[in-house]
Parts: C-alpha cells; structure tokens; sequence
C-alpha cells in the first residue's frame, strides 16, 4: 500500500515543462513554448490510439503584429486542428513576431514545425507514418510554395504511466 502512494505522489511531483536548450538565435522562443505546453491538451481521442502528431502551423500576422490568421499542414489530425484552433488566443504570438522584427525578417507567413509524440507504458506508443510524412509540406492538398519563414520546432511528448495493482 505504502509503494502504491509513493508511487502516485512521484507520479503527481513529475509533471513540468523542462527546456532542453535555450535558443539564443530566437530569445522569445521560450515564451511561445511555454504558452504552448501551458495550454495544450492533447485530445483524448488522439491519446486512446496513440496516434502522434507532426504538422507545419502556418501563421500569419497582420501589420500591426497581431494575429491574423493560422492553418495547419495536411499531416494534421482534426482533433489537433481544432484543439489548436480553440487555443490560438491563449499563445503568445506576439513573442514570435517580437523575434522576427528583431532579426528585421520580412514578416512573410512562419511555419512552425510541430511534433508531439505520445505513448501510454506497456500499451502503445505513437509512429509516424510515411502518410503523415507525405501530407506534411502539403495545405489543402496543394504542395507549399513561396516564401516563409521557418520557426524554431516544437516538440512535446507525452507518457502515461498505470498504476501497479
């Protein structure tokens, strides 16, 4: 019983958001992964089929730095995109746009790469398949084309442990 209570606190104490390297290039990058892992919640019916996720976010900004508008590669399940779609206002954009005007880049539309991979322990773990590999440069079924911007990449990952009985 003792073990099954240290074990659920270990469980509770080990949730975090851990930067693996500053990113001295983009010095906002941080505050837009912090707004991001803070609010996103991956979709339960992603998480029951260990399905992962790897997308470009397209993001445009208006003149001004605010928002316009955001889409999402092909690759992109449609729980995610509209998971992310609920979420928009909640993420720090503007930290994004503050690196760009900083770096005096032409504010074309940025791309952000994102991977979130997810795995329940002794259950499944989330694969990328050459489907989502092929429908990753694509939006709306047309290849990319122009010029962008490439953002640094998000990547999360997600493990769900069980409870030993």
């Amino acid at each position: 019983m003792k073990i099954k209570i240290i074990v659920a606190i270990l469980l509770i104490l080990n949730c975090c958001t851990v930067f693996g390297q500053k990113n001295d290039e983009f010095p906002s990058y941080e505050k837009f992964y912090s707004t991001f892992a803070e609010y996103l919640k991956y979709p339960a019916e992603l998480q029951n089929k260990c399905i992962p996720t790897i997308t470009l976010m397209k993001v445009t900004f208006t003149n001004t730095g605010e928002l316009d508008f955001i889409n999402f590669s092909d690759s992109a399940a449609l729980e995610f995109v509209e998971l992310m779609q609920n979420i928009k206002n909640k993420l720090d954009f503007k930290s994004i746009y503050t690196d760009l005007r900083s770096k005096q880049k032409d504010i074309n539309p940025v791309l952000i790469p994102i991977q979130i991979d997810f795995e329940k322990i002794g259950e499944c773990t989330s694969t990328i398949s050459s489907g989502n590999l092929q429908k990753l440069y694509r939006f709306s079924g047309k290849p990319i084309s122009g010029k962008y911007f490439m953002y640094p990449e998000i990547y999360c990952k997600y493990v769900v442990g069980r409870t030993i009985e």
